[in-house]
């Protein structure tokens, strides 16, 4: 679950566009945020935001990992949803 982590922290930052901000937001601390953006930027090889003074903004790449971050977290929260409403002893797939 590592690489959903980074990617809440990911769209947390984005949003908040404030690495001490998002800390308050995830309940963690600042280097923690930096760790995890700096694994995903180390992991696309790519930069995802411009750092100017305490605030950051997207990079045209960032905008587009943004998109497919917020898809596959909207995805396991569908994913939940179904199973939930399936029940403990819901149907049994074939």
């Amino acid at each position: 679950m590592k690489a959903l982590d980074r990617f809440q922290t990911f769209i947390a930052l984005a949003e908040c566009r404030s690495y001490t901000e998002t800390a308050r937001r995830l309940y963690c601390s600042q280097p923690t945020i930096t760790n995890h953006i700096q694994q995903l930027e180390e992991l696309y090889q790519v930069q995802l935001f411009e750092r100017s003074g305490r605030s950051v903004r997207l990079t045209v790449q960032g905008k587009v990992l943004l998109e497919y971050a917020k898809q596959v977290m909207d995805l396991l929260d569908e994913a939940a949803l179904q199973l939930q409403s399936l029940g403990k002893n819901g149907d049994k797939l074939a």
